[in-house]
């Protein structure tokens, strides 16, 4: 038996990496990528690794050769991470990649693929969507409050059988910047290096990996992955969490210089989606019911009237990470409901205008729900909010069931995610929602919008 004195006498042999020559030690890897948005010439593609570099990126048309690829260098910032932006592709192609930093190995590989080019009739495509995806099981108290973590691998099969061509929309609470508790650590939103230090261990979690390869993904924020529970604009680090947000979702360009945010916009064929800041301008959901009271800000809806007002697609799909027609008290639950002036005001202007094939997406509640809003003398519109993937369960209360625009045989009370098929040709092009399982069994069908 090797005594204490001998292992440690063993143990000032072996040089610690700290120690090692710079050339001796294992070189940095990309260990994660996410292809984001995509046209029918460019995407953009988000690579991670376990240390500083230049990652180089090489990528060619599936039906090519690694031979033929070219290459783009991303410089990787100040969490390794960096989003490349391609331009120059072959519309409607698929393509494979390779990321690799110099001295680093075989790196990691994947596929993208870019949209058919503009003019072409539209064809059917399918977006999966999903909110509220805690990684752990319990939380830093002790508490259980994920559930269905195979939801994530569930959604990946699916995608991978799936005839039709696809991408994610993550509605917000996409990972959860957590409170302090047992483990004696502080809270992830207390400072920007906790943020940081969040951000990229969840997205290095081997539970998302399958799902994060097997398409392209645009995502909104809710509260949880921009500050503390219900966080508004007085949250202190706010411009940190912009900065990381921005640097780990490949999204369009979101906000700008005058009006700062994570608001954008994307057309792909017949659909535009319209992705809105529930936060940044947000103010405290408790604060008293006053016509100047909002979640939006003024700025912004004005670009959302104005960006619908001038769409020429035949689906306007307008996302937040907040629900738009829950029904509840001012400051009882998280809803439009408590900016009231906000949403009346929009709702008027919509009734007022030409805007056709309107539909509402969120999530946030930790229950599926879905939402009928009639007009006279115009179509209806839906809101599907769906909720959670992998958090707690939320049962519905007496407010949301006495809200006259729920349909109460689409309320989901189990982890879940849905999907929005775009179908048909011409007259006959419809949007047809549904909501399945962590395991991928079928909760309901309802069609939202007809051309």
């Amino acid at each position: 038996m090797t005594s204490r004195r001998d292992a440690l006498k063993s143990a000032l042999l072996i040089p610690s990496l700290a120690t090692l020559p710079l050339d001796a030690r294992a070189a940095p890897t990309p260990t994660v990528a996410v292809a984001g948005h995509f046209t029918q010439d460019a995407v953009r593609l988000w690579v991670q690794a376990n240390g500083p570099g230049v990652a180089a990126l090489k990528y060619w048309p599936v039906d090519g050769t690694e031979a033929d690829a070219r290459t783009v260098a991303v410089a990787l910032g100040r969490e390794d991470c960096g989003i490349a932006r391609i331009a120059g592709l072959r519309a409607d192609t698929r393509y494979r990649y390779r990321a690799t930093l110099e001295g680093g190995g075989e790196g990691i590989a994947g596929t993208f693929r870019t949209a058919p080019a503009p003019g072409a009739s539209p064809r059917d495509f399918r977006v999966y969507m999903g909110s509220c995806a805690y990684t752990e099981v319990m939380t830093r108290g002790g508490n259980v409050y994920g559930a269905n973590h195979q939801i994530f691998d569930t959604m990946a099969a699916g995608m991978a059988a799936d005839a039709l061509p696809h991408f994610m929309l993550w509605m917000g609470d996409n990972l959860y910047l957590r409170g302090s508790g047992k483990d004696g650590n502080p809270d992830d939103f207390a400072t920007a290096e906790a943020m940081a230090r969040r951000y990229r261990e969840v997205r290095a979690k081997p539970i998302l990996g399958k799902l994060f390869a097997a398409t392209h993904h645009y995502a909104i924020w809710d509260d949880h992955d921009f500050g503390n529970n219900n966080s508004d604009r007085t949250f202190p680090l706010r411009d940190e969490s912009l900065r990381l947000f921005q640097g780990y979702w490949p999204n369009p360009d979101m906000g700008s210089q005058a009006l700062p945010g994570t608001w954008t916009k994307f057309t792909h064929q017949d659909a535009e989606f319209f992705l809105l800041d529930n936060r940044w301008y947000r103010d405290a959901e408790t604060a008293p019911a006053d016509p100047a009271k909002v979640m939006f800000g003024r700025e912004q809806m004005a670009w959302l009237k104005r960006s619908l007002t001038e769409s020429r697609a035949t689906f306007k799909v307008v996302a937040a990470g907040t629900q738009f027609l829950s029904e509840a008290p001012n400051g009882v639950e998280s809803g439009w409901h408590s900016y009231a002036g906000e949403r009346d005001d929009f709702f008027a202007w919509l009734d007022r205008s030409d805007v056709k094939g309107l539909v509402l997406l969120s999530g946030d509640r930790h229950n599926t729900q879905l939402f009928r809003r009639e007009t006279k003398g115009r179509p209806p519109v839906h809101e599907f909010s769906c909720s959670p993937m992998t958090s707690k369960i939320v049962k519905l209360n007496k407010h949301d069931l006495a809200n006259p625009r729920l349909d109460k045989d689409c309320a989901v009370e189990t982890q879940n995610f849905g999907t929005l098929e775009f179908s048909g040709a011409g007259a006959g092009r419809t949007l047809v929602a549904r909501c399945f399982d962590a395991d991928g069994k079928l909760q309901w069908t309802r069609t939202l919008a007809s051309a």
